[in-house]
């Protein structure tokens, strides 16, 4: 590989593929939309450029002497969909040699038992999993074209700088209100730890046969929520779970759903001016803090459904074609996430 390019490398998944891939000498350039979002790969002297997936003639310049792209970039629906199909007409033009397109085992829907590459697509009203089916059908446009694009379904990704899956998860279990939700999570936890995702990522830019291709991408060990929560508050060293009745957090869940949607909508739309009066108001950033903070100590409707569906997502074709071998079990990649944890000073 010349340089690969990696679209979203502001986001928690970028931003490892980018280090890791800097870290192991492979020339890489990291592709942001906003500048604040470049903080953590500041640590590293790597080559940070503009790259709004929505902009072609940034996307023209950030794939400039490479002759790989990793599209990581995800957002509302333009930036999901409409980015995803500029990232790929851009690569036609860039005539680079590969495409990897970051999906998601979401596309698949709450379907239960073993599920491979091969199982019907399904939102089934999930509004990021329409987003997803809709991005990969612009993948395989592009493969059609004869662009060699190969699409990665990872599960459940965690690890150090995961906000949804890793900060969220050790706040609500050190807040004490966390627990054990007997049958309502019972469902199993897809955990894969993200240095294996970034495995599965170099696989699939370094094997010929990855080219229009997916592949699921999970972890060593499948173990159900209820453990996931049980594993990562031993790892926290806080005293056993409790059992607790998930009808009150689902009842939070349900009355916070549209603040969750206002948010989004807002920073989608109006980012910079909430951004300003964040820094120049400290009351409105007060509210604005409270808010975030209720919003990850609470999960949305969705991952409460999530916890109890009994789904496996099978990685044999991944193992087969690329060589993945996931590495890191749940235990040790809770240990990393923990001393990370403590190290950001986000936990006691």
């Amino acid at each position: 590989m010349k340089k690969v390019l990696v679209t979203g490398a502001g986001g928690f998944l970028g931003g490892w593929i980018v280090e890791s891939f800097f870290l192991s000498g492979i020339p890489v350039k990291a592709g942001i939309r906003r500048w604040n979002s470049a903080v953590r790969l500041a640590r590293r002297p790597v080559d940070v450029v503009p790259c709004d997936v929505l902009a072609p003639e940034q996307l023209d310049a950030a794939m400039h002497d490479c002759d790989a792209v990793v599209h990581c970039a995800v957002g509302n629906e333009r930036v999901t969909v409409d980015g995803t199909r500029q990232v790929m007409d851009a690569a036609k033009r860039a005539r680079l040699n590969r495409v990897v397109h970051v999906s998601s085992v979401a596309v698949y829907g709450k379907a239960s038992g073993k599920i491979d590459e091969q199982h019907p697509q399904r939102s089934r009203g999930n509004t990021y999993a329409k987003y997803k089916i809709a991005a990969e059908r612009e993948a395989r446009h592009a493969m059609a074209q004869g662009l060699a694009v190969a699409i990665l379904r990872p599960s459940i990704v965690y690890g150090p700088f995961s906000t949804a899956w890793t900060v969220s998860f050790a706040k609500r279990l050190t807040s004490g209100s966390w627990g054990t939700m007997g049958p309502r999570a019972d469902g199993l936890c897809n955990l894969v730890y993200v240095s294996d995702v970034v495995q599965a990522v170099f696989c699939a830019l370094r094997e010929d046969q990855a080219a229009g291709e997916a592949f699921n991408v999970n972890g060593p060990e499948i173990i159900t929520w209820n453990e996931f929560f049980q594993r990562f508050n031993a790892a926290l060293q806080r005293e056993p779970l409790r059992h607790v009745s998930p009808l009150p957090i689902a009842l939070k869940a349900h009355l916070l759903g549209p603040v969750r949607t206002a948010a989004k909508q807002l920073l989608s739309h109006f980012g910079p001016w909430v951004f300003r009066l964040h820094a120049q108001s400290a009351s409105a950033a007060k509210y604005m803090k409270a808010t975030e903070s209720l919003l990850k100590m609470t999960p949305t409707s969705e991952q409460l459904k999530l916890y109890a569906v009994r789904a496996e997502y099978d990685i044999n074709k991944a193992r087969e074609t690329l060589g993945y071998a996931p590495l890191v079990g749940v235990d040790q990649g809770l240990r990393f996430c923990t001393e990370w944890l403590r190290q950001q000073m986000l936990i006691d």
